[in-house]
């Protein structure tokens, strides 16, 4: 820029190229910060840093172009008071970004490890209830000739919920549990709806689950 800064056809296209960065920039802290509203947790992190590394990146591209500006305009002091703050808003812009870009999956595959190991914790702790709900009520899981081998924890969790609650309202057969148990059985439900408990309606669970599995 020193050397070549002073021309304004260099100057126009340094200006219009930053110009370009600038709305893009702009759009993309829009659509993040929309993100922010609707994402929750750990999921949130990944838009809020777009969020900071676009604003960061606004911010350079409107240092750069008034840079452009006063070198064209001769006022060369002017323009070397502004590049004081061009190289920390470069790093900036370059870090968030970066940072924002590469947290989003990481976010995912943090959440998607949660889920499964909540997954499992649920299917341990409804593990003696399905064995006394077979017990009352066999169903698939005890046909020796469709041996179910769950391909995953979640369809484990699924079969135990179903059997369960399918053992509950046969009135061919005498099968409770305790509130404790059914606090538990809400919880897987709830889990497999991807819903929070305070949030879960247990009615619309047991529809939600056995309407899955009847279809």
């Amino acid at each position: 820029m020193l050397d070549l800064g002073a021309q304004p056809a260099t100057a126009a296209y340094s200006t219009i190229q930053f110009g370009y960065y600038g709305i893009v920039l702009t759009a993309m802290a829009a659509l993040a910060a929309s993100q922010i509203r609707i994402s929750g947790g750990v999921r949130a992190l990944s838009p809020a840093l777009l969020v900071a590394g676009s604003v960061f990146g606004i911010l350079l591209s409107v240092v750069v172009i008034a840079m452009d500006v006063a070198h064209v305009a001769g006022n060369v002091a002017l323009m070397a008071a502004m590049d004081v703050v061009y190289s920390p808003l470069y790093l900036s812009t370059f870090l968030f970004l970066c940072a924002g870009f590469a947290s989003g999956p990481a976010a995912r595959t943090v959440q998607a490890r949660s889920r499964e190991q909540k997954t499992r914790s649920l299917t341990r702790e409804l593990a003696p209830i399905w064995a006394e709900a077979t017990k009352a009520r066999p169903g698939i899981s005890q046909n020796e000739s469709l041996a179910f081998q769950p391909p995953e924890p979640a369809s484990l969790l699924h079969r135990q919920v179903v059997e369960i609650r399918d053992a509950l309202i046969d009135a061919r057969v005498t099968f409770d549990i305790s509130e404790r148990d059914r606090e538990v059985l809400e919880r897987a439900e709830s889990h497999l709806l991807g819903v929070g408990v305070a949030s879960a309606d247990p009615r619309a669970s047991r529809a939600t689950v056995h309407h899955g599995h009847r279809r």
